[in-house]
């Protein structure tokens, strides 16, 4: 990378570290493509200095094909949609436009397994059973390829995980949507949503065992705490113990009506602390690779600073890149400082703030 100027920056350069404004909030991701509007952003922001990437490097190819991938992603959304509109409709699905989603969906993965860092984000209330859906299908294709599965295992693993939630569909809304704490018996509705979807893709011919298995399974826990049938062990299928830890991660990551969504390292510590739960193989994986800290997260550090991770660092998600925007007396800082964490052992991320917080500091 190279350091230049705001205003030597031209049409077509790729940023490289994020850029932000004076607020603190980020402007400029990792990987924007320059344009016009970018430019003049950059000329109202203040920005002094932007960090470049060099031009002909492997990531400025890779970071140019993000545009395509946005409209992947999008045609993705869409088909997804559909195929939840069908299943809430008529209980059924077209087999092959699941298939094509899950292509793309591994498409992208296997061009870039740093997607992961970036999952997508589809949160409203009503769009929660696709958008989880399209979530725990992107965390289990990754998980997938760094296990080193087959293509046709990822391919499988990847219907299993956009179909895993489908018999939520014939849950009562009220249930589904309850503010409050469930009464046993609500429980005990909810919980039959993995049978509710081994009935709706047991209607659709070809799909293998292994799909199916893993729906049934997915809410099954190794110390035989799960269900439906408190398998133990090895009695859980691979997939099913894939399925286990993105499930239960997105699902913490998400606003539900009876409580508010988790910061990923609080859905980190949770999974982590549930000791005995999940295969430990996965586990390692999914913690060696999930973004804790996000970019553009704005964060308290120990010394009392406050400030904006920029960077992830690849195996040390616990300790990105941070830009101090904030004394610890809440006074902005006038000129840019960053601060590696991989490099500077005795400073850490205590919290991640919300966004009223972040509202209360800039005043």
């Amino acid at each position: 990378m190279k350091r230049l100027p705001a205003e030597k920056v031209e049409k077509g350069m790729v940023i490289g570290k994020a850029v932000c404004a004076s607020d603190g909030s980020v402007l400029l991701t990792p990987g924007t493509v320059i344009n016009e509007y970018h430019l003049k952003q950059l000329s109202t922001s203040h920005a002094e200095y932007v960090e470049i990437l060099e031009p002909g490097s492997v990531m400025v190819h890779t970071l140019y094909a993000a545009a395509e991938d946005e409209f992947t992603k999008l045609e993705i959304t869409r088909a997804i949609k559909s195929i939840f509109k069908e299943i809430t409709l008529s209980s059924q699905f077209n087999k092959g436009i699941i298939k094509r989603t899950v292509d793309n969906l591994l498409r992208m993965v296997l061009k870039d397994k740093a997607v992961l860092l970036h999952l997508t984000e589809v949160r409203e209330r009503d769009s929660y059973i696709f958008g989880h859906s399209l979530n725990v299908c992107m965390l289990s294709l990754i998980l997938g390829v760094f296990l080193k599965l087959r293509r046709g295992q990822l391919k499988n693993l990847g219907i299993a995980a956009l179909l895993h939630d489908v018999g939520r569909v014939r849950v009562p809304k009220h249930i589904l949507y309850n503010p409050s704490l469930l009464t046993e018996k609500e429980f005990e509705e909810i919980k039959k949503h993995t049978v509710y979807s081994c009935e709706i893709i047991s209607e659709c011919d070809h799909l293998p065992e292994e799909v199916t298995l893993a729906i049934m399974q997915h809410h099954e826990r190794l110390d035989g705490s799960g269900y439906p049938e408190g398998l133990k062990g090895d009695e859980i299928g691979l997939f099913a113990r894939i399925l286990a830890v993105a499930d239960v991660f997105d699902a913490l990551l998400a606003d539900r009506p009876f409580r508010r969504a988790f910061f990923p390292h609080q859905a980190v510590d949770i999974i982590i602390k549930s000791t005995g739960q999940f295969d430990p193989e996965v586990l390692k994986i999914f913690i060696e690779n999930v973004a804790i800290y996000p970019v553009g997260s704005v964060v308290s550090l120990n010394t009392g600073e406050t400030g904006i991770v920029v960077d992830v660092n690849k195996g040390q998600q616990t300790r990105p890149v941070v830009r101090v925007m904030y004394d610890p007396n809440d006074v902005k800082i006038q000129s840019i400082k960053e601060i590696d964490l991989s490099k500077n052992p005795e400073t850490f991320i205590t919290r991640i703030l919300r966004e009223q917080q972040v509202k209360n500091i800039i005043g």
